[in-house]
């Protein structure tokens, strides 16, 4: 059954629910294990293989699909240039199915690696093509996120960028941010490495008005942001999501001209009500 996104986005955001999808229906039943001998990493032969010819092929047809899609435009690749190779956690708004593959060709396919929900690693060829592209999948235990830290861990060392969506959940075209959860932040303050903010915003065209398109995806890369130094592990984080969050909000409050702060607008809407 077809979903009425923007009936369910209203629902979600008079009950403050900002990190629920807005379709809950997910398939877990052939969710491929992440425990026991299962590797983050590519590390057979035949994997890094399999890696090298899926992101060549990302890096040449993505750009193609990003632009027929959604018109992508990338902005602010000179705060990505900033970092001269080091490591980085980047954290963006999820607003967009294909967000992650836009993600790959402004950052780099080789280069962003891409959390999400354990249960998106299916079992099969599909699992192997996400694991391919770089799909870090997060458990929900102990012995998974351990494992899942030291991947970052050294992935971070070789220079990568692991992409978080702090979000959590996917609302599509939404033009506000919502609330961040803060394992992003974690990592980094962790680690002691730095967040890239990234912003997806939507803007009518009018071309694309003409032709019925959906409106134009531009992803801005906001300058890189470090973790504070002072608290505990948990205090840190927690200052850091909120700082970074504030970041995005202002970035898209500007795009937009209007206050994006979600939380600001479940005020609004508790007040309208009365």
């Amino acid at each position: 059954m077809k979903i009425d996104l923007q009936k369910r986005q209203r629902e979600l955001e008079r009950e403050g629910k900002f990190d629920v999808d807005m379709n809950e229906v997910h398939r877990t039943f052939d969710a491929q294990p992440i425990d026991g001998n299962f590797e983050y990493l590519p590390r057979r032969a035949s994997e890094k293989f399999r890696r090298l010819w899926l992101l060549s092929v990302v890096s040449v047809v993505g750009p193609v699909i990003n632009f027929f899609a959604h018109g992508a435009k990338v902005r602010g690749r000179k705060n990505l240039r900033a970092l001269k190779g080091k490591g980085a956690v980047s954290v963006c708004n999820h607003v967009l199915t294909l967000d992650t593959l836009l993600l790959k060709n402004a950052v780099g396919p080789f280069r962003l690696f891409n959390t999400g929900s354990y249960y998106l690693m299916k079992k099969g060829w599909l699992g192997k093509i996400f694991k391919a592209g770089g799909f870090l999948p997060v458990g929900t235990t102990v012995p998974d996120m351990i494992k899942l830290q030291n991947a970052i861990q050294a992935l971070l060392r070789q220079g990568k960028i692991i992409n978080f969506y702090p979000e959590h959940a996917l609302w599509p075209g939404y033009r506000r941010i919502r609330p961040f959860k803060a394992g992003a932040f974690h990592f980094a303050v962790k680690f002691g490495a730095p967040v890239l903010p990234v912003f997806i915003g939507f803007r009518m065209t009018k071309l694309r008005n003409f032709f019925h398109c959906k409106p134009k995806a531009i992803l801005h890369i906001l300058p890189a942001v470090y973790p504070p130094e002072e608290g505990n592990l948990r205090e840190r984080a927690r200052v850091f999501s909120e700082q970074v969050n504030a970041i995005l909000c202002e970035e898209a409050s500007r795009f937009y001209g209007e206050n994006a702060r979600a939380l600001d607008y479940v005020g609004d809407l508790g007040e309208t009500q009365q």
